[in-house]
């Protein structure tokens, strides 16, 4: 039975925001946010008492999508403007509704949304203040993701409902019983035979249901079950068959959410063999089947960044890796291949951020806390730094893919940007004068454009990126080019992320009023006289390629006139 949540008024009156779970922060800043916040709770006292006596009434149509939809609306504006307790309330109230036999798939897609927007912020919710039974789930995804009927037009679902699915199931895996690994095993273990075609089902559902979350005092009821003899089943097969990538994805997941407690050291260089080998990379004149199915890259990047810290050789595989690639990143060596290999790049690169963002964030995630030991180090990060880079250098002057070598860029200079940010600079200004080669200024200017914030700012370890800035706008500067929209429009874009970041204010005198200026501050000041010139030659040449656009649009249509009239 699912009680009604407040009594309104003393709800109202009691409770304030220091215990709401995660309210909108832009809200506080309004000039009439005490209205806002009365506001807010009224709306959540009549939602919270509709959906209430909509269940207990069990009128479901047209009431219970209609107030989803406001508590949707709710968190949209408010955030997650309620208590602990009534978060829980409001799972419990929606994984209740989900358990009602014949509920309809409409009514089933509006439960997944709501839940994967009530628990998709899961620092909020620990793992044993919540229990999801995943059984509900297995019934909804057998219905859903393994229905024939609407292949043969006898069943209509709503519109992406199976990604409301996968996403509610990827939120809901954290919090499954400390048994329901073994109950997921025992239903699916018998399904195991690679000669059958449930085997790839099996799989499947494995990929969805297995949890990997667990803490480590209940490891030997979580991935201890099932990963060595998953890993031996995987070894053995190599036909590339259609379950590969869910086993991937199932080693990528564990292996990210257990750092430190799995020891891969055994499996590296069947994991990296096979990683080299799902690339698809041709040899010779031999070209690999298009039939071949490539694991996905950033399942892929993932694994590997799980896989490194405490002196794994995970990194010194991934640089023997690199070395038997590398020549394939070269521009001229185009190819489908080239695609995969340079979101690698981008992925990788993106995921070891990631992972170093999580170890040293202040308010850590539950399901996400290494052991010390197997945290990254600092010589950890320039040694992964040293071994991407010279592939994503060599990656910036690939026309087709430019963009992901960007995000590498951007991604590997928020990590070491001393050992980044200088030699495109140094690029760069080789390349402002070179008539022949075009596409590379544009290529360098693009990727310089996304590390702006890295460039601008000062940190122990990089202080002199603020000494480029100024040679760095006068050099782009050339680049406003009416015969060129396309570096015109790239410089423009560096123009902008710079500019948005600097003021452009002559302070060289501040080197004769403070005393406490480095060296580095002190170019850095006298510099800045410079601006002056530098907005003067901006403004030229932007009003001179005005003025000859506008020259060449009056030319066309007055010859455009002329030839009207001549007929």
């Amino acid at each position: 039975m699912i009680e009604t949540m407040h009594d309104s008024e003393q709800y109202i009156e009691t409770m304030g925001h220091d215990n709401f779970q995660k309210p909108n922060v832009y809200n506080k800043f309004l000039p009439f946010r005490d209205a806002v916040n009365q506001q807010s709770l009224q709306s959540f006292k009549e939602i919270c008492e509709t959906l209430s006596r909509i269940i207990q009434l069990r009128e479901l149509r047209p009431g219970f999508p209609l107030w989803s939809s406001k508590l949707q609306q709710f968190i949209s504006l408010y955030g997650l403007c309620f208590t602990k307790s009534d978060h829980l309330k409001f799972i419990h109230l929606y994984l209740s509704v989900l358990s009602i036999p014949d509920l309809n798939y409409s009514n089933a897609k509006t439960c997944f949304d709501i839940l994967d927007e009530l628990l998709n912020k899961s620092r909020l919710i620990q793992r044993d203040d919540l229990l999801v039974d995943w059984r509900i789930l297995y019934a909804w995804v057998k219905l859903i993701l393994f229905n024939n009927d609407e292949n043969y037009s006898l069943l209509a679902l709503p519109n992406d409902v199976e990604k409301s699915l996968l996403y509610c199931v990827r939120s809901c895996r954290p919090y499954f019983s400390a048994t329901a690994t073994q109950e997921i095993l025992d239903e699916f273990r018998p399904w195991l035979c690679p000669f059958d075609s449930a085997f790839s089902d099996a799989m499947c559902y494995l990929d969805l249901f297995l949890p990997v979350h667990l803490p480590p005092k209940l490891h030997d009821q979580g991935f201890k079950l099932w990963l060595p003899e998953f890993l031996s089943i995987w070894e053995t097969v190599c036909n590339n068959p259609d379950w590969e990538q869910n086993v991937i994805n199932i080693f990528s997941f564990v292996a990210w959410c257990n750092i430190g407690y799995i020891d891969w050291e055994p499996w590296m260089p069947k994991i990296f063999t096979r990683i080299l080998k799902s690339f698809s990379l041709p040899v010779a004149n031999v070209q690999v089947s298009s039939h071949i199915q490539n694991y996905s890259i950033s399942i892929t990047a993932t694994w590997i960044v799980a896989m490194m810290g405490n002196g794994s050789s995970c990194l010194q595989y991934l640089t023997d890796l690199f070395t038997a690639i590398k020549s394939f990143y070269h521009p001229s060596n185009t190819g489908e291949f080239q695609q995969d290999l340079v979101s690698f790049l981008s992925k990788l690169s993106q995921a070891f951020v990631d992972r170093l963002h999580l170890e040293r964030k202040a308010d850590s995630v539950w399901h996400f806390n290494p052991p010390e030991p197997y945290r990254l180090t600092e010589n950890d990060i320039t040694n992964f730094v040293n071994c991407v880079k010279e592939c994503v250098f060599i990656s910036i002057f690939n026309k087709a893919h430019l963009e992901e070598a960007a995000k590498a860029c951007q991604f590997l200079s928020m990590l070491r940007p001393e050992l980044i940010v200088p030699p495109l600079v140094d690029l760069l200004f080789s390349s402002v004068n070179s008539m022949t080669e075009p596409h590379r200024f544009t290529s360098l200017v693009t990727c310089l454009a996304d590390m702006a914030r890295q460039i601008v700012r000062q940190t122990p370890e990089f202080s002199q990126g603020q000494t480029y800035v100024l040679p760095l706008l006068m050099a782009v500067l050339p680049g406003i080019d009416s015969n060129d929209f396309k570096k015109t429009a790239v410089t423009f874009q560096f123009l902008n992320a710079m500019l948005m970041l600097v003021t452009c204010v002559d302070c060289s005198s501040a080197i004769h009023t403070r005393n406490d200026l480095t060296e580095i501050e002190k170019e850095v000041c006298l510099s800045t006289a410079k601006f002056e010139d530098f907005v003067t030659e901006f403004l030229n040449r932007t009003f001179q390629m005005i003025d000859t656009l506008s020259t060449e649009m009056s030319d066309a249509v007055v010859l455009n006139h002329e030839t009207n009239s001549e007929d």
